[in-house]
């Protein structure tokens, strides 16, 4: 999964969404089976979440803001450029 960090990156910053969405959807159909599955846990705890905000305030936005910094890191590993 390192190795495809830079594939990821490039993926989001398609300006076309369904590009976009089709090349994300691509890499992840591609990863490992071990990440695939973390990755799909992980996505869905933090639906569940999100599903919850009119209770706990964590709409996706905030979600990203908390959990976003620890999940996708430069390779830098610079705050700054974060």
């Amino acid at each position: 999964f390192p190795d495809k960090y830079n594939d990821f990156i490039e993926a989001n910053r398609i300006e076309d969404a369904s590009e976009r969405m089709r090349t994300l959807r691509k890499l992840i159909r591609d990863l490992p089976g071990h990440y695939y599955e973390t990755l799909k846990f992980l996505v869905g705890h933090l639906k569940t979440i999100a599903d919850h905000s009119e209770k706990n305030k964590m709409e996706p936005r905030n979600l990203a803001l908390v959990f976003g910094p620890t999940l996708v890191r430069t390779s830098e590993d610079n705050m700054t450029d974060m």
